[in-house]
């Protein structure tokens, strides 16, 4: 059954990045088959699989220390939106993600859903319990404006709970099922609300309209269909 909602909800890009530019050099290859951007203190590791269609951007991963070598787990691991051609960071993102083509993160998931004409992606970091961070970006030229999706999608979910069932919960994406963004702006993807370690959870299939005007981003849940 679909939900109509009782009102619409809008919001404007009021965490709105615009980073920028840290130049870095070209990515190369790493014996691993990945590719590395930079040297030193300053290198930063794609991460497999978020490469826009366009083969020009991507995610990757990095620390103040640089990347760790042989099998050392990485601390205070920072994810990033760069230019692949030239290493160029774009955007600070919010997850914590990081492989090194030997090891990854223990319990964290990220995703890059691109746009077709790779100038606009949506961000789902997730740790065990939560999304740190669901985000769309837009790109623009060095720079990447965020509009916060979590801030917009999970108040407008946690009202469709009864009051009692509202506390201790955790709104988390749905890393295995599609999330996908079009030419058009349409975000659809599915995210649920629950008690972790709970038997239980409240999961919705969304859809979220972003435009850009005037340099200025914002969004609006269209709808929200319960899944049961």
């Amino acid at each position: 059954m679909r939900y109509a909602l009782a009102f619409p909800v809008a919001l404007i890009a009021l965490h709105i990045q615009s980073v920028a530019a840290a130049h870095a050099q070209g990515c190369v290859a790493d014996q691993h088959g990945g590719l590395v951007c930079g040297e030193g203190k300053a290198a930063m590791r794609v991460i497999a699989d978020t490469t826009s269609p366009s083969n020009s951007y991507a995610f990757a991963w990095r620390t103040a220390q640089g990347l760790p070598s042989g099998s050392d787990t990485p601390n205070d691991v920072e994810n990033v939106l760069i230019r692949v051609t030239d290493g160029v960071v774009l955007a600070t993102l919010g997850g914590k993600y990081w492989e090194t083509g030997e090891m990854r993160a223990n319990r964290y998931e990220l995703i890059a859903a691109w746009s077709p004409d790779s100038q606009a992606v949506i961000e789902v970091a997730n740790s065990r319990w939560d999304s740190d961070s669901f985000a769309y970006y837009r790109i623009d030229g060095a720079t990447a404006t965020k509009l916060d999706l979590r801030a917009l999608v999970e108040p407008v979910m946690t009202a469709r709970l009864p009051p009692r069932n509202r506390q201790d919960i955790s709104f988390r994406v749905h890393e295995d099922l599609p999330v996908t963004l079009d030419a058009r702006g349409r975000v659809r993807f599915t995210a649920m609300l629950y008690v972790p370690k709970g038997e239980t959870s409240n999961d919705y299939k969304v859809q979220v309209n972003v435009r850009a005007r005037g340099g200025k981003l914002s969004a609006q849940v269209v709808s929200m269909q319960r899944v049961r």
